[in-house]
């Protein structure tokens, strides 16, 4: 039997020595986006040892840093110990010298951007990095994962077959015309015997570390198919161009019987096969490795962003599923960077935020089911979904709930109007009562801002009606108002403090809740503590 021939010696030695040797580094551009408080990307891959060229680029209006940090370092730990000897952590623009930190950026301002070159750890694992300037590293963070190449095949053999086929032709019934070992088993179409109109299948041995889903890839030209243990994991025939595709399969830990199937027709051939198990890069099984099979670095990308709406010069509407307002979430954005969502479920403001309005590429794009977050930051949630309003034997009488995706009792939903400005009037009626409720902006999130509630009622209400502002929460009153300081607001994910100032005439703090005597007008301003960090502290310095 004759066995595949080497690479033709000509093709090495017309490489230079320096070439072969020198490592073209892995480039990854990692960006912040704006007004949202959170990298383009959340997840980068990288091999051990790999050298990176990463270009930080900082487009929003604050500036940002990228700070990376060892495996199991809690982040956000990691700042608030920074932050214990401030006038220290602003010296050094918020860059915390911690032996946990092995690479971070400068202190970025706006519009800004670097080029670090480094060397990636040898050690694989999960390395965690984060923006340490006060108050972002809640929400603007991700991993760096470094990966070792999986296991390799095993004892590869092929077949070739003389044929011409449109489609792969069934190879238990045809002769070999020669077959044997491939030297280096790596899968490869290196003959010298034939071009066009033949059809290979390569059978080997593939190691699999762990019980679970392993995704196998392919770029053919013409038609592949992949098969473990004589089950198909991917299918890729007829006739075409090698372009990438993926098949993902359940398989159980241990030595594997994996073959792969082959034809060509004529024209160009390639054939390209990996594969990646989990906690493992992507691992090329051939010689041959189609552009853009791997790129040096998996970025993971978050399918469910990219269609962003952006309130310019009037409020922008938005219906849909909204994480904390519900299956009936209608958002609310204004162009001073101040949001709300208000609940057609629950007849209530459901939340308010500072920064980007939302993006709308779950929902619009992908068509994909869920509730998409806000894509800003200083999330707050005043109460959870119940209704506004209450007949309550006293202040202190436990508030009514309301059951999951249920209409309110005694509530009827009237839609909502647009004024000559563009924002929405929602309408309902409670008790025979005709309820307005009407939210405006005032100012916008880098100066301070508000967001102004004006609830109008005609008709005469219940004796001893109330008006719920904040629940479940810990309220100081103060010379403006009362700070309410919640318990965290976990969205899909994410945490944010919510904590928020409320100000109104003749409120009662009763438990933990807000609540005030219904009247036929009550008007309530809600607004953020104090200016985001960004916006109150000096300029970082270069």
């Amino acid at each position: 039997m004759k066995s595949l021939s080497p690479l033709l010696l000509p093709c090495l030695l017309a490489v230079s020595a320096p070439a072969l040797l020198a490592q073209e580094p892995v480039k990854i551009t990692l960006k912040t986006l704006t007004a949202q408080m959170r990298f383009d990307l959340a997840d980068l891959t990288v091999s051990p040892g790999a050298k990176v060229q990463l270009t930080f680029e900082n487009p929003d209006d604050m500036p940002h840093n990228v700070v990376f940090c060892t495996p199991g370092t809690n982040v956000e730990e990691l700042v608030l110990k920074m932050l214990e000897k401030p006038e220290e952590a602003m010296k050094n623009n918020f860059l915390p010298n911690d032996p946990k930190v092995w690479l971070k950026s400068r202190l970025l301002n706006p519009h800004e951007k670097q080029v670090i070159e480094f060397t990636a750890p040898e050690k694989a694992g999960s390395y965690p990095y984060v923006c340490t300037f006060p108050g972002h590293a809640a929400s603007m963070k991700g991993t760096l994962r470094v990966l070792s190449e999986a296991p390799k095949l095993q004892d590869l053999q092929f077949a070739l077959y003389h044929g011409d086929w449109k489609n792969l032709p069934d190879f238990s019934k045809l002769t070999p015309h020669r077959s044997g070992a491939v030297a280096d088993n790596l899968v490869q179409l290196n003959f010298d015997d034939y071009k066009n109109q033949y059809g290979l299948v390569f059978t080997g041995k593939l190691n699999f570390p762990n019980d679970g889903e392993y995704t196998f890839y392919c770029a053919s030209d013409d038609g592949c198919r992949i098969l473990v243990d004589g089950e198909r994991v991917l299918n890729a025939d007829g006739i075409h161009p090698a372009d990438l595709r993926e098949g993902k399969k359940k398989i159980k830990k241990g030595l594997r019987d994996v073959r792969i199937e082959y034809f060509q027709a004529a024209g160009g051939a390639e054939l390209y096969v990996g594969w990646r198990p989990e906690n493992f890069d992507i691992t090329a099984l051939s010689k041959w490795q189609p552009n853009g099979w791997k790129l040096g670095v998996q970025q993971k990308k978050n399918e469910f962003v990219g269609l962003p709406l952006e309130p310019k010069d009037s409020p922008v509407i938005y219906r849909n599923f909204i994480a904390g307002a519900g299956n009936r979430g209608i958002a609310v954005g204004f162009p001073g960077g101040l949001n709300f969502a208000w609940s057609a479920e629950s007849m209530n403001l459901a939340l308010a935020w500072r920064g980007a309005f939302m993006d709308a590429a779950r929902h619009w794009k992908n068509r994909g089911g869920g509730h998409q977050n806000p894509a800003g930051f200083d999330v707050v949630r005043p109460t959870d979904l119940v209704p506004p309003f209450a007949v309550l034997d006293s202040p202190e009488t436990a508030w009514p709930t309301l059951a999951p995706e249920a209409t309110p009792e005694g509530y009827a939903w009237k839609g909502y109007q647009l004024d000559k400005d563009g924002v929405p009037t929602f309408r309902y009626v409670w008790n025979g009562v005709e309820v307005e409720d009407r939210i405006s902006a005032k100012g916008d999130f880098k100066t301070g801002g508000s967001l102004e509630r004006k609830i109008s009622i005609k008709g005469k209400l219940p004796a001893k009606a109330f008006l719920l502002l904040a629940r479940n929460a810990k309220i100081t009153p103060g010379p403006d108002g009362f700070l309410v300081q919640a318990e965290k607001l976990s969205l899909t994910g994410t945490n944010y403090e919510n904590q928020f100032s409320m100000q109104t005439d003749g409120a009662t703090v009763s438990g933990g809740n807000l609540v005030v005597p219904a009247r036929n007008e009550i008007v309530v301003r809600y607004a953020w503590p104090a200016l985001h960090p960004a916006h109150s502290l000096p300029q970082a310095s270069q």
